[in-house]
Parts: C-alpha cells; sequence; structure tokens
C-alpha cells in the first residue's frame, strides 16, 4: 500500500485520532487529509503535473508536512531541501533537481528566491513570493485530487550529504516511501496508543520516517519547531510521547546537561537513537528508558539493521537486517565472503533507491544483479549482526596494511581532551599512504601526548603519524565531516605539520 493510501485507510478508521503535535497546536487524521487534499489542489493549480519535482526549502510545521503530502498527492515528487545549506550547494541541488515548484516560507523567501532562478516561487506567511501559498491552499477544495498514482511512480527526490563531492540525487518510488515503516512498528513494538516524537529538521530522514511509522500505525508524530536541550524533556511530558526517533549526537547533549526531575520520571519508553551506541549504557542509566536500539542506513539503502529491543548489544554492530532486507560480503571480485571477513557491504532492500537521478552511470555501478553496493566495508558475525568499518575509500593503505579511519578516530576521541578527530590517508611515495589525523581539541594536548595514548590501544601501523589541530572540521549541515575536503587541501600541499 503506497503512503498516499495509508493515509486514506487510517482517516477511515480512525478520523478524530490526533495525527501531529506541533508548537501546541493538534491536527486529527481526518483535518491532515483535508489540509494536504488543498495543497494537492493548489500544487496543481500551478501547473504540477505527474512527476514534477516540488522542492519543500521550509522549517519544521504543519505546513510542511502538510505539503509533503500535497506533493504526494499530485502525483508529484517531492523534493525536499535544507534551507540553510550555502547558496552555492542550494543552487547546485535545484539546478540538478530542477523543481517546477520551490515552497518555502518567509524565513527563507529570500535565500531561496537568490537560487531559484525562473523557478515559481510559492511561499507560506509571504505575499512577496511569486504566490502567496496561504491564500491559494483556502481558495482550494479539499477532495481527493483525481490524481492515478502507481506504486513504480517516482515519489521522492534526496541528495546525499555530499560528503564525498556534490550531492547526489537518490529518486525513489512510491512503494518504497515510507514502507520502513512497517519494520519499526514490528521491531520496536509500536501502536496506535503512541506518540512518536523527532526533534530533528523534517527534511532529514530521521523525522521523516518517524512521521511515517506513526502513520503507518495510526499513531500520533510530535515535533518541536527546532531543537533545544533546554525545552527537551518539557515537550516530552507535553506531548506524553513514548517513542523517540533521534541521533546520538542529540542524546550526548542531552547527557551534558543538568540532571531533572523531569528526565527521570517521563513516559518515553524506547529510544531509536542512530549512532547512539557508544553512550547506551549511559542513556539507559540516566533516563530510565527500557531500550535504546541503534540502526544502520543511508539515504540510498534506506533503514538496513537494527538492534533486537531486549537483545544484548555486541561491541560495533547496529543488528541484524530488518525483515525483508538481505545482507552480503564480498570483496573486489564479488565474491561472498564468510563470517567476520571484511569486504563491501551489499544490500537486496525494497527500500533502497530507485536510481541515481540524472546520472545513469553511478546507478549503474550501484545497483547490480538486484544488490546495492554501498561502498560501505563491514563484516557479518556468525548470527547475521553487521558490523561497519568504514567507507570503502576512507581505508587507508600503508604499505601492506589496510586500516580503518573510524576505529582511529574512534580511539583518539576517547582522549579527555579530543572534541573532534578526521583520520584520511595522505599520499606517500614509498608507503602508499600515511596516517593523518586532524584534531579539536577542548582542552591542551600536544601531538606527543596523543601519539602516546594511540599507541598504548592501537596497533602500531594504526598510529598517525602526521597531525593537524584545527579549530573546526569542514561538515555538511547534518554534520558529517566532509573528509573529500581535507583530501583536497592536502593533494593542494600539505600543512605544516604538528609534532
Amino acid at each position: 500500500m503506497i503512503i498516499t493510501d495509508v493515509l486514506a485507510d487510517r482517516v477511515a478508521r480512525r478520523a478524530d485520532h490526533p495525527f501531529l503535535q506541533h508548537d501546541g497546536r493538534a491536527v486529527s487524521y481526518g483535518e491532515f487529509d483535508r489540509l494536504s487534499n488543498r495543497a494537492a489542489h493548489a500544487l496543481r493549480s500551478l501547473g504540477v503535473g505527474t512527476g514534477d519535482r516540488v522542492t519543500l526549502a521550509l522549517g519544521n510545521s504543519v505546513e510542511y508536512l502538510v505539503t509533503a503530502f500535497g506533493v504526494l498527492k499530485a502525483g508529484a515528487v517531492l523534493h525536499p531541501v535544507n534551507a540553510a545549506l550555502g547558496a552555492n550547494e542550494l543552487a547546485y541541488i535545484l539546478g540538478h533537481a530542477a523543481p517546477r515548484v520551490v515552497v518555502t516560507d518567509a524565513a527563507n523567501l529570500e535565500s531561496m528566491r537568490a537560487v531559484a532562478g525562473t523557478t515559481t516561487l510559492a511561499a507560506f506567511g509571504s505575499a512577496a513570493a511569486d504566490v502567496a501559498l496561504d491564500a491559494l491552499l483556502a481558495a482550494s477544495p479539499e477532495s481527493r485530487p483525481g490524481v492515478s498514482i502507481e506504486p513504480g511512480h517516482a515519489s521522492t527526490l534526496l541528495y546525499t550529504s555530499g560528503t564525498t563531492g556534490k550531492p547526489k540525487g537518490v529518486l525513489f518510488r512510491h512503494h518504497s516511501t515510507g514502507a520502513a515503516a512497517r519494520h519499526f512498528i514490528e521491531l520496536l513494538g509500536i501502536s496506535g496508543d503512541d506518540t512518536i516524537m523527532a526533534v530533528t529538521p523534517l527534511f532529514h530522514g530521521n523525522a521523516w520516517g518517524a512521521a511515517c511509522t506513526a502513520l503507518e500505525a495510526g499513531a500520533t508524530f510530535a515535533f518541536p519547531k527546532a531543537f533545544r536541550a533546554s525545552e527537551f524533556w518539557p515537550l516530552v511530558h507535553a506531548t506524553g510521547a513514548t517513542v523517540l526517533y533521534t541521533l546520538g549526537t542529540i542524546l550526548a547533549i542531552l547527557l551534558t546537561q543538568e540532571p531533572s526531575e523531569l528526565e527521570r520520571d517521563n513516559p518515553l519508553r524506547v529510544i531509536l537513537g542512530l549512532g547512539s551506541a557508544p553512550i547506551r549504557d549511559r542513556v539507559l542509566a540516566r533516563f530510565a528508558v527500557a531500550d535504546v536500539a541503534e540502526c544502520f542506513g543511508s539515504t540510498d539503502a534506506g533503514v538496513v539493521t537494527m538492534t533486537p529491543l531486549g537483545a544484548a548489544p555486541r561491541k560495533g554492530s547496529a543488528g541484524p537486517a530488518v525483515p525483508g532486507v538481505r545482507l552480503r560480503i564480498v570483496d573486489d571480485d564479488g565474491t561472498a565472503l564468510p563470517p567476520r571477513a571484511v569486504g563491501e557491504i551489499l544490500i537486496e532492500s525494497p527500500h533502497r533507491m530507485a536510481e541515481y537521478f540524472r546520472d545513469p552511470e553511478q546507478t549503474a555501478l550501484a545497483l547490480r544483479d538486484g544488490w546495492f553496493y554501498t561502498g560501505d566495508l563491514g563484516y557479518l558475525d556468525e548470527d547475521g549482526w553487521l558490523y561497519f568499518v568504514d567507507r570503502k575509500r576512507d581505508v587507508i593503505r600503508r604499505g601492506g596494511e589496510n586500516m580503518s579511519s573510524v576505529l582511529i578516530e574512534k580511539t583518539l576521541c576517547e582522549h579527555p581532551a579530543v572534541a573532534e578527530a578526521a583520520v584520511i590517508g595522505v599520499p606517500d611515495p614509498v608507503l602508499g599512504q600515511e596516517v593523518k589525523a586532524f584534531i579539536v581539541v577542548k582542552a591542551p594536548v600536544t601531538a606527543d601526548e596523543l601519539r602516546a595514548f594511540a599507541s598504548a590501544r592501537l596497533a602500531k601501523f594504526q598510529v598517525p603519524r602526521l597531525w593537524e589541530f584545527r579549530d573546526a572540521l569542514p561538515k555538511t549541515p547534518t554534520q558529517r565531516v566532509e573528509k573529500y575536503k581535507l583530501r583536497q587541501q592536502q593533494s593542494g600541499g600539505d600543512k605544516p605539520l604538528l609534532g
């Protein structure tokens, strides 16, 4: 069942049940359905047809989700974008996506106007756009638009975070949009009585996944305008949130706050925290939730694995494949490898992307014989639990040894003076590559001290020989380190090395 039909079914079953809680406002399934129908009619009146892209550049709001479902109901392709991206990146993404309409709000109108070109600019809360969307929606009918939508039609276009260069457009079809929600419901024990909360931006897959899961379960989705640590626990209590979708970085921020009575006596029973494994025990002990689940996935592949509730964690693993997903580990020749042998992670999944938009060459490289070649390295244990090792291109080959930059980074971050670390391989005329660490500190420390710390915990060949201290690391808007920029800087001539 495609996601717009899921919404119709939930309206038929529980039209008066709250679907959204946001900023003190509750929106029932019935009201949401009517509002998104209006959005679909409004977009069709602007010339949006089946397969056209509609860019959403909005802050967290009810209007964001209403418009998103309006896009899907109109038969168009939903293209969410972070309006806070730099002008060059936004211009590239919009130029590549070529949307029929850009939908934004008053806060982002001018930045989007600078990059939208001749594309129709429709805005909420502003009459200065090409189209004042509030008025157009108010004049549109509430009936469901008579648009035929097939499971194989394009539904969503997401852009990768660009850690390896220019962002790639990742195209999905209706049969896969929101489909992973069924696995979350089964594995996290979610029911229609739950309230799922997410505090990430709605353009992020974490929050969109929470919204889709709530819809699939007939539950309630709660979200704020933006994450603020001081407001988090009051929001949990105000919404009655029972399930939290979040990121490990957000949980780490919450752990830095002063303990409070609200956090000790809260309604949350389970947290799905991407990247939360290193702090799982601290979260369990302090926030009194029943479980913290970890998962592995990507923009391209969707949700791939999840740690089962109640199962003892396995260090370094994000769990076995979710139902319906298969994993293989292969060598460079494509030969399947046995348990615990490191190779490229291949995924067979109904949730994966359909293609890289306007890039048949990259699509052919990534999708072969029904398998998605992730470009990630990892291994499976004897029970099929997946262990991520590194991005394939981030593996450093020094002499005859291959090593994971992730392992070295995690080790360096264990030092109390290190705030962040990024490790890459830099060219070496003898060894092929040498290990270089980029360090952001939170207390004074020298390269010699870090070298000694690493030497006590890593193999000799894994210890960085080159060190550089920086005030900050280059990052994407979703806070992933842009290692390709570090590599580019090295290829243009290395900076003086410290230590």
